[in-house]
C-alpha cells in the first residue's frame, strides 16, 4: 500500500472537489457534508503580495501552458485532416473505467483502473471516500490514442497526469520532485464522437491536481471554489454517448498589476527601504482585489500585485515571464516607468522593456493593459513624451492605453510634495480609472 500513501495520505487537513451531490440540506443532524467542508477550506480570495516567483510553481505553470499549447496544435490538424476528409471517426474497443477516490484527510484525489486496488482501497482505508467510475479510457495503445504519463509529486502523493509530450519532458527536466512512474493508460488529444473533454484543475497552495470530465462539477469549481486554478483540457476521454463538446468553460479573470510604489502603495522597496505614500487599505490595488470580485459578481476573479516600490521597467521585464508562469493571469496591467524616469532613463528603453512585457503577456493569452501615471517633476514635454510612449506600446502590441492618474487635479491634496505619488484622496479616483478600462473584457 506504498503507493496509497503516495497518493494524497496523510493527516493534512483540507478539502477538495468532490462528486458527492450532498448538500448541507441533506446532511443529517450534527454532521458536516462534503461541499461544507469544501466551503470552510477555500481560499479568502485576498490580493497576493509576492516578492518574486516561486521556482516549482513558475514551472508548473509553464508545464501547463505546454500541455494546453501542444494540444491545440493537435486540435489544429485534426479540424485540417476532417475538412480534408483525411480523418474518419474512430471506434475504440476494450475501454476500462477509472475510478475515482476523495482523501478527506489532505483533500487530494486518487485515480486508478485497477479493479484489485480500487476494491483493497474501499476495504482498508476508510479515510478514502468511493466516488465512482469517473471516465473510460484505453488500457493499451490504438490507432488514434496517445499515451497518458503519470508523475508522483513526491512532496505530498498526488499524482500528475499529462498527454503532452512536450509538458513531460519538461517536467522530468526542471521538477525534480515529481517522479515518473510511466504510462497510465492511453486517451486522445483531441475531440470528437465518442469524446469528452478531461478538464484540470490546479491548487498551488496545497501541490494537489483534480481532473473532472463532468463539466458541471467543472463549473462549479471555477465558480466556487477559488484556489483552485483551471487549466483547461488535460486530454479527451471516451464516452459512447457524447456527440459534441460540452459548453466553453468561463475561466476566472486573474489581473496580474506589475508596478512600482504607485500600485504597491506602502511596504518594502526593492532595495530593502520601507515606505509608505498611501495607508492601508486604501491603495487602489487593494480595492481593485474587492470590486473585481463584486461588481463582476464572480466571487474567485482575483488580483495579484507583484509591484514593489523602486522598480524599473528592466527589473519588470526580468521577471515577467516567471510571474506569467506562476500566477496564468487573463489580464496584465503594465504599470512602470517612473522609476525609469526618476533616474533619467532614455524613452526608448522603457518603450522597448514594455514592449517585450507586453508580447510575452500576449504569448500567454493575457490582456494587456498599459497604465499612465502622469510624472510632474521634469516638466510638460517630458511628461507628454511619456505619455506618447505609453500610448505607443499600447497601440502596436494589442494592448489598451488609460491614464492611471486622468482627471486627478495636480495639487497638495492629492499628490505629495514630490509631485509623483499620490495621496488617499487619489486613490479611489484611480481605482474608476483602471475599472473603466478593465470592465469591457468583463
Amino acid at each position: 500500500m506504498a503507493l496509497l500513501s503516495a497518493c494524497g495520505g496523510g493527516s493534512d487537513q483540507d478539502a477538495a472537489p468532490s462528486s458527492n451531490t450532498t448538500t448541507s440540506a441533506d446532511a443529517p443532524a450534527g454532521t458536516t457534508s462534503l461541499m461544507d467542508e469544501w466551503a470552510r477550506y477555500a481560499d479568502s480570495g485576498q490580493p497576493l503580495l509576492v516578492d518574486g516567483e516561486d521556482a516549482t510553481e513558475t514551472h508548473l505553470g509553464k508545464a501547463a501552458r505546454l500541455n494546453r499549447e501542444q494540444l491545440g496544435e493537435y486540435q489544429r490538424k485534426s479540424a485540417s485532416a476532417q475538412k480534408s476528409g483525411l480523418l474518419a471517426p474512430k471506434a475504440f474497443t476494450g475501454l476500462v473505467p477509472v475510478y475515482r477516490f476523495l482523501n478527506r484527510q489532505t483533500g487530494a484525489h486518487f485515480y486508478t483502473i485497477d479493479t484489485a486496488e480500487r476494491d483493497l482501497v474501499i476495504a482498508t482505508m476508510p479515510q478514502f471516500n468511493y466516488e465512482g467510475q469517473a471516465f473510460l479510457v484505453s488500457p493499451t495503445a490504438q490507432p488514434g490514442l496517445l499515451p497518458v504519463h503519470r508523475f508522483n509529486n513526491t512532496v505530498n502523493g498526488v499524482h500528475l497526469y499529462t498527454i503532452s509530450e512536450d509538458e513531460k519532458n519538461y517536467i522530468q527536466a526542471n521538477l525534480p520532485s515529481y517522479v515518473y512512474e510511466g504510462v497510465a493508460y492511453h486517451a486522445s488529444p483531441v475531440g470528437g464522437a465518442g469524446l469528452k473533454p478531461l478538464f484540470r484543475f490546479y491548487r498551488s497552495d496545497r501541490g494537489l491536481h483534480f481532473y473532472t470530465a463532468d463539466h458541471t462539477e467543472r463549473d462549479g469549481v471555477i465558480a466556487s471554489l477559488c484556489a483552485y486554478r483551471y487549466e483547461g483540457p488535460a486530454y479527451y476521454v471516451m464516452d459512447p454517448a457524447a456527440v459534441s463538446d460540452p459548453p466553453a468553460a468561463t475561466p476566472n479573470a486573474v489581473v496580474l498589476v506589475v508596478g512600482d510604489s504607485l500600485s504597491q502603495g506602502y511596504g518594502t522597496s526593492i532595495n530593502g527601504n520601507p515606505y509608505s505614500f498611501v495607508s492601508p487599505g486604501k491603495v487602489w490595488t487593494q480595492k481593485l482585489a474587492t470590486e473585481i470580485r463584486t461588481r463582476t459578481g464572480r466571487a474567485c476573479n482575483r488580483l495579484v500585485n507583484v509591484s514593489v516600490g523602486g522598480m524599473r521597467t528592466d527589473h519588470g521585464l526580468a521577471r515577467i515571464q516567471g510571474w506569467l508562469n506562476q500566477y496564468a493571469p487573463t489580464h496584465v496591467i503594465l504599470a512602470q516607468g517612473t522609476n525609469d524616469a526618476w533616474q533619467n532613463r532614455g524613452v526608448w528603453s522603457m518603450e522597448a522593456n514594455l514592449g517585450a512585457m507586453a508580447q510575452a503577456s500576449l504569448a500567454a493569452h493575457a490582456r494587456v493593459y498599459v497604465m499612465d501615471f502622469a510624472f510632474y517633476p521634469k516638466g510638460s514635454a517630458y511628461r507628454q513624451g511619456m505619455t506618447e510612449m505609453y500610448q505607443r506600446v499600447a497601440t502596436n502590441n494589442a494592448g489598451t492605453y488609460f491614464a492611471g492618474s486622468g482627471g486627478i487635479p495636480f495639487t497638495g491634496t492629492y499628490y505629495h510634495p514630490d509631485q509623483v505619488h499620490l495621496k488617499d484622496a487619489a486613490q479611489p479616483a484611480i481605482l474608476e480609472n483602471v475599472w473603466q478600462a478593465l470592465v469591457p473584457s468583463f
